[in-house]
């Protein structure tokens, strides 16, 4: 009996020393549920310092807006916050082409016998950021210089645009109305009638000789495409509205009347972003954080700041540093990591307003390669096959109630085999890179993935040396 306990023991202590050393079998296999108890003889429960300084995106870093593999593309912002305590002002606009759906285009009979009666510029709506109620002035203007159709534009693209031909004020709230017109039942679109000088130019044309309806380049020396420009000065507009590109609502209808047999009857055509020949197109989000409270936080801060301002792709980031990191490993040896969560919590400041702007849905946080100036995902903590599991490793948004009854924000990230791999295997201990992303692409890795919608969430979140909701990196470990 003395010697099948002995048996025991002595295959628990080879189990352990197995499972600290695999490079395949880390401890968070077993949870953050299943934690061993913490009883400070073999496993102990201790928080580590992370040093956080927060700055403005390089516009080298700003998302690419493409097509994805079946050649659509994604959601575009439109609109104008003009007072954010925390974070200041956002414009974006939207630059895109609409064409006829075939070439050549023909109308059912000669120009002469055609009436104008409407031309509607008409986006699909899916969400709003921001206050709904404030009134935006959306503008119409014709482009005036060529987009590449095969290009992805950065964020920060500038187009440039000419003539004004529609306007259109209005409350975010009224884009979910279900509208009923001819023909057809709508819900959720933007529509914004255009002037009729430019639409009978549109109704003008027949197919022959050089007719912009001809071919697509023909038409794209006639009409470059459209800018909707939101209004900025003396607009109290606060929000931003986000528009499926590629969806068959969002589009160019022209309503025009036509006489067949002594007859007169009414119809439309429409020009669309997805007609075979790919449409180009361009977000531009301009950011101006200036009279808000970022400024005070951005910057390197050496032994980090108290606060860290975290701003939706195109924004904000943090860096982050855990210096205690190195030093865990030249007291502690060779330990079994149990747990090492990186968590942290909002603050509310005085110029909080969560009725209107929400905090980011996801985190994301990453390694900074200073040797090669590159980032890299945390493989073995989120990823599986090469596709990120957020249940996994964590970074999504979540509620708790504070001591005066607010419901604030937090996040965690599982970083527990990283550390692991610092302890058993020699690794770096990484500075890391926080955001809130709205999409990830990892080259190296043939990784692409997207978290949160674009601009959508802001957070002010408490640093490493905040009086009360500290950020932290806690780790549950045994000795050996």
């Amino acid at each position: 009996m003395r010697y099948r306990s002995l048996l025991k023991v002595l295959v628990f202590v080879f189990s352990i020393a197995f499972f600290s050393n695999c490079t395949k079998i880390k401890g968070t296999d077993i949870g953050a549920g299943l934690l061993p108890a913490i009883d400070n003889v073999i496993t102990f429960d201790t928080t580590f310092e992370v040093v956080a300084s927060t700055y403005l995106t390089p516009d080298s870093l700003f998302p690419r807006l493409g097509r994805d593999i079946n050649g659509n593309a994604g959601q575009f912002i439109l609109g104008h916050i003009s007072n954010n305590p925390q974070f200041g002002k956002t414009t974006a606009s939207i630059f895109l082409e609409l064409k006829p759906s075939n070439y050549p285009l023909y109308f059912e009979t000669v120009p002469d016998s055609l009436y104008l009666d409407s031309a509607v510029l008409c986006l699909r709506w899916t969400n709003t950021f921001g206050d709904t109620n404030a009134l935006q002035t959306i503008n119409v203007h014709r482009i005036s210089e060529k987009l590449n159709s095969d290009s992805a534009y950065l964020t920060n693209k500038s187009v440039r645009y000419g003539e004004l031909i529609g306007t259109k004020t209005f409350a975010p709230s009224v884009l979910n109305d279900s509208l009923f017109l001819f023909r057809q039942n709508l819900s959720n679109q933007l529509r914004i009638k255009l002037n009729n000088s430019f639409a009978r130019a549109l109704l003008s044309f027949d197919t022959t000789g050089v007719s912009p309806y001809k071919s697509d380049s023909l038409y794209r020396e006639f009409l470059k495409g459209f800018a909707l420009v939101p209004q900025t000065s003396g607009s109290n507009a606060n929000a931003l509205m986000s528009f499926a590109m590629s969806d068959t609502a969002t589009q160019l209808r022209l309503y025009y009347r036509y006489t067949k047999g002594g007859i007169a009857d009414t119809t439309f055509k429409n020009f669309i972003f997805n007609n075979g020949i790919p449409g180009a197109s361009a977000n531009q989000i301009v950011r101006n954080y200036a009279g808000s409270e970022t400024p005070v936080h951005l910057g390197t801060k050496p032994r980090g700041d108290s606060l860290v301002y975290l701003q939706s792709a195109p924004g904000t980031y943090s860096m982050l540093k855990i210096p205690g990191l190195d030093q865990f490993k030249q007291k502690k040896g060779n330990v079994m990591i149990h747990l090492a969560q990186l968590s942290m919590q909002e603050v509310s400041t005085p110029g909080r307003r969560p009725s209107i702007f929400q905090t980011p849905d996801f985190l994301y946080v990453e390694m900074f390669d200073s040797t090669n100036k590159k980032y890299y995902p945390f493989i073995s903590d989120g990823f599986i096959n090469g596709k990120f599991e957020p249940l996994l490793f964590g970074g999504q948004r979540k509620y708790f109630s504070d001591n005066s009854g607010q419901f604030l924000s937090a996040y965690n990230m599982n970083l527990t085999r990283y550390l692991q791999g610092i302890i058993t295997r020699n690794n770096p201990n990484f500075q890391l890179r926080l955001t809130a992303p709205y999409s990830l692409r990892y080259e190296d890795l043939f990784i692409t993935f997207a978290l949160n919608n674009l601009c959508k969430g802001d957070v002010v979140l408490g640093g490493g040396n905040h009086s009360s909701k500290k950020m932290k990196f806690r780790v549950v470990y045994s000795k050996l």
